[in-house]
């Protein structure tokens, strides 16, 4: 009997759409457990890895910028005493927000690198895969900063599981988007990146391990 797969749900968030041009703002990866968990459960359990990234530039796409932002960590406390900091407000300032992430979060390599030894840590030797739920977004990012960063393919090689195409299959219809699932989305801080690969991990688990039996 061989080894079982580990899925592991990653989520990006970046400065626009414009891949090698916008930088790459954060990352976040949850694992996919047979059981239902709630984020404390699976932050409490080391099963959930979070990073923000010193962006590599200061190009940006302010509705891009407005999602990234909102509940990026670095801006806890300035969102409330400087709304040029704020994403929600009318004088939110991108250009301000990429500058102070250069000066305050994680060199690039450092971040994948604690990312790397995470998902060797959680996989225990086992084989993984890579889910997400916009594969040509998420995965192309991944796999950018792992060659731009580190010289290297990302944990999970080439392939990866796209979610919402095997949910499409799963029902046999080609517009159908993962909410048909009826999950509740419970996050409380949406659009940040492990907030988003948390939600994804327990759509992940309904699909693939109560649908289809996996």
């Amino acid at each position: 009997m061989g080894k079982r797969k580990v899925y592991i749900a990653n989520d990006v968030e970046a400065a626009g759409g414009l891949l090698g041009v916008h930088p790459t703002l954060s990352l976040g990866a949850c694992v996919v457990t047979r059981e239902p968990l709630t984020y404390k459960e699976y932050a409490d359990k080391g099963l959930v890895f979070y990073a923000e990234l010193k962006p590599t530039s200061l190009a940006f796409n302010l509705a891009a910028m407005r999602v990234g932002c909102l509940h990026l960590a670095c801006l806890e406390g300035l969102r409330e005493t400087d709304s040029r900091y704020d994403p929600t407000h009318d004088d939110f300032n991108p250009g301000l927000v990429l500058e102070l992430m250069q000066k305050v979060c994680e060199e690039p390599a450092s971040a994948l690198h604690r990312f790397s030894e995470w998902v060797e840590k959680v996989s225990e030797g086992n084989p993984v895969e890579g889910v997400t739920d916009t594969v040509f977004f998420d995965s192309g990012r991944i796999n950018l900063c792992f060659g731009v960063h580190m010289e290297r393919i990302s944990p999970f090689g080439w392939a990866g599981l796209d979610l919402s195409s095997l949910y499409r299959g799963y029902v046999k219809k080609p517009d159908v988007k993962l909410k048909g699932l009826n999950l509740p989305d419970t996050r409380e801080k949406p659009h940040r990146a492990d907030h988003d690969a948390v939600l994804l991990a327990q759509l992940a688990r309904v699909l693939l391990y109560e649908k289809l039996g996996w």
